[in-house]
């Protein structure tokens, strides 16, 4: 029979609840961009009637700043993508095999999103820099998980 230590349970709770901390935190900052710098041009906008409060909340930006550009165009994916990846990781924190099969499922929707706007299949404007922030969130963060948390979860 193991006994857990209280510091260990202590550990995982904490590491679970940073998770989900982190992942709501991505997921407002992804979705916040788009009321904050982008226009009324969005294709959302060809389907749902766009509320009167939008125009107000916009910043108008510099587009020629790469900077900005890369914050407005690229964050939201890569802060999606980051924002479910610590959802799974939050769920499923001691479950390994069940949080890689998810996370795995999470990267093939990234890609095949990506993808599908590549081929025309999906509406959106394909560009590599998105793709190299989505690879480069999660690549960071599947180090700091494996260096940091999943070391300390094991012991």
């Amino acid at each position: 029979m193991i006994v857990e230590t209280r510091s260990s349970f202590i550990l995982k709770l904490n590491a679970r609840t940073a998770y989900f901390v982190i992942s709501l935190i991505a997921l407002i900052c992804g979705a916040a961009i788009y009321p904050l710098f982008r226009g009324s041009d969005l294709l959302v906008w060809k389907v749902l009637p766009m509320p009167g409060f939008w125009e107000m909340l916009w910043i108008d930006w510099d587009k020629s700043n790469g900077f900005l550009s890369v914050l407005v165009y690229s964050a939201p994916d890569f802060l999606w993508l980051l924002s479910g990846i610590c959802l799974l990781r939050a769920v499923w924190l001691l479950e390994q095999k069940t949080q890689n099969l998810y996370i795995l499922g999470l990267y093939i929707i990234a890609a095949g999103y990506n993808a599908g706007q590549f081929l025309g299949i999906i509406p959106g404007t394909f560009c590599y820099i998105d793709l190299l922030t989505m690879m480069s969130v999660a690549l960071t963060e599947g180090i700091i998980y494996r260096v940091f948390i999943n070391k300390e979860i094991k012991t």
